[in-house]
């Protein structure tokens, strides 16, 4: 029976990212707003409301572990899974200068989730650190829009946001917000369907709950964002894609994490594990993206295919670590102290490289 719930969940994941994914489009035009803004915002939040629902649940039940696992394992998936096939399937061109405001302040939000739990326990005052930095971020996007609106006016408006406005604006807004609540409907109750699913085999097999939310549910409640992802690449739109992933990260630390912890009925304790090991992944995968998403540049399928196989290194951990294997901790220091470093170093030389060539085309 839970195969039966998964294939439902996944049909209407698909489905409502569609309808999701259309209709922010239409809203965008109207409103005179980018597809990178829209995607940073309401496309980014709405994809990440899984990731609220299941850990607000989850500290109410007095399970610290799968509301950390959900939110680490989450935006480590975003980059390296979701980033991954949609590179793989559509190599993704970085055209926008935002991106290289974007990917900072995702790092400076995971450095911030580490630092807060660095002593073992997130507390109601770290929650509303987390929190306050939601502010500046959301009064920095709405800076953004303003800009946006102030370019788009006029002569520089599209024939498609034309044809919008001249039509019925009543018909018009009732129309896409039906279509956009149906879509975010469909996708929270099929990511809910597959993930509920996955979980009740993972609880058969007996594996531990940071496992659980490391894997199936952050897996699983990032598969809104693979399902809009896709669809954007598909249709030759990188910024929505890649702002997709920035933003549900930057969301699922600043406001998932930050108000899970300040309703929690106390101070969520944080794993030995998450900080040694996790955590570091999740901060890690993110430097490794600064020198690649550059304007100008692209995610191509090489870059999207080592993502992939990063991704497959880090879930062969947890399995190994799941089964209490004796090769976890040689393999867990080849990865930090060997493979990522060196991955790291090859990235900032290709980006070095790049640059170099660009230089050398100027002259000539």
């Amino acid at each position: 029976m839970s195969i039966v719930f998964f294939i439902i969940g996944l049909v209407l994941l698909i489905t409502g990212a569609e309808l999701f994914l259309n209709s922010v489009d239409k809203f965008g035009i109207a409103w005179r707003i980018s597809p990178l803004i829209m995607g940073l915002t309401v496309v980014a939040f709405a994809t990440g409301a899984p990731e609220l629902a299941i850990s607000l649940q989850a500290a109410a039940d007095g399970q610290p572990d799968l509301v950390l696992g959900n939110i680490i394992g989450s935006n480590i998936s975003n980059i390296l899974l979701i980033l991954g096939i949609t590179g793989v399937l559509a190599p993704l061109a970085i055209t926008n200068k935002v991106i290289k405001r974007d990917i900072p302040m995702v790092l400076a939000a995971s450095v911030l989730m580490y630092v807060l739990a660095m002593d073992g326990w997130l507390t109601p005052l770290d929650g509303f650190i987390i929190l306050a930095a939601l502010v500046a971020y959301s009064m920095f996007i709405y800076f953004q829009i303003k800009s946006d609106r102030k370019k788009n006016t006029g002569e520089d408006l599209s024939n498609a946001a034309q044809e919008i406005l001249k039509g019925s604006p009543t018909w018009f807004y009732t129309k896409y917000l039906f279509l956009l609540l149906g879509g975010l409907v469909m996708i929270v109750a099929g990511s809910r369907l597959m993930v509920d699913a996955a979980v009740t085999i993972a609880e058969v097999l007996g594996v531990s709950e940071l496992i659980i939310g490391l894997t199936i549910v952050s897996i699983g409640t990032s598969l809104p964002e693979v399902a809009t992802s896709l669809s954007a690449a598909r249709k030759g739109d990188s910024d929505t894609a890649i702002a997709n992933v920035l933003g549900s990260n930057l969301y699922n630390i600043l406001l998932t994490l930050g108000l899970t912890i300040v309703i929690a009925p106390g101070a969520l304790s944080v794993s030995a594990e998450a900080i040694r090991f996790d955590m570091p992944v999740m901060i890690i995968v993110v430097v490794a993206c600064l020198p690649l998403f550059w304007p100008g540049k692209e995610l191509g399928r090489a870059e999207a295919t080592g993502f992939l196989l990063y991704y497959a290194s880090y879930l062969g951990y947890l399995v190994l670590l799941a089964m209490g294997h004796a090769v976890v901790d040689t393999f867990e220091l080849v990865m930090i102290w060997g493979i990522i470093p060196l991955t790291i170093l090859l990235i900032i030389v290709k980006f070095v490289m790049d640059l170099r060539d660009k230089k050398m085309a100027r002259k000539e």
